[in-house]
């Protein structure tokens, strides 16, 4: 019996090798270092994953660029307002301003915003300002540090496949 709605996509166990492998070094890496459920690292790995390496670095600069963005509004917002509704609203405007009108922000640039809630949701769990900047901030390593291992095993895989792969 054959099924012809099913076919393997092009580089499917290039995902799959890469995704896996990323998430057991940011699983055991980051909880070596104290971060109990490093899923938004997990999640930032699979965003950025790519066998290109070209593309690769696309999606990490553009995940980078929209970290940054999205944590900056998201404290200031948490500084001015404290959290809440009203404040994270207020975070997603300005995420979302920033980029609409800046001529050269990353096509993807939703994920600036959804840094916003990630940022927020986080710092939620805080008691005071402190507490929530640093859970934000925390949130933030996770991401930039999955988005960091993605890139670097393009850059290995890449490697391999030019030292290791039979000349034609």
């Amino acid at each position: 019996m054959a099924f012809h709605f099913v076919s393997p996509r092009k580089n499917a166990l290039v995902y799959i090798v890469k995704i896996i492998t990323g998430s057991v070094m940011l699983w055991f890496g980051l909880h070596a270092l104290g971060v109990a459920d490093p899923y938004w690292a997990m999640i930032s790995l699979i965003i950025v994953t790519e066998p290109d390496v070209k593309i690769a670095k696309a999606n990490f600069n553009a995940r980078l660029i929209n970290t940054i963005s999205g944590s900056m509004a998201a404290g200031l917002a948490l500084i001015v307002f404290g959290t809440g509704l009203f404040s994270i609203l207020t975070a997603l405007t300005v995420a979302m301003l920033v980029a609409m009108l800046l001529e050269s922000y990353p096509s993807n640039w939703r994920l600036g915003p959804a840094t916003v809630v990630i940022v927020m949701s986080a710092a939620a769990s805080g008691s005071e300002l402190r507490q929530e900047l640093h859970f934000g901030l925390l949130r933030v390593g996770e991401v930039l540090a999955g988005s960091a291992v993605a890139l670097l095993q393009s850059l290995a895989y890449s490697y391999m496949l030019k030292r290791f792969a039979p000349s034609s």
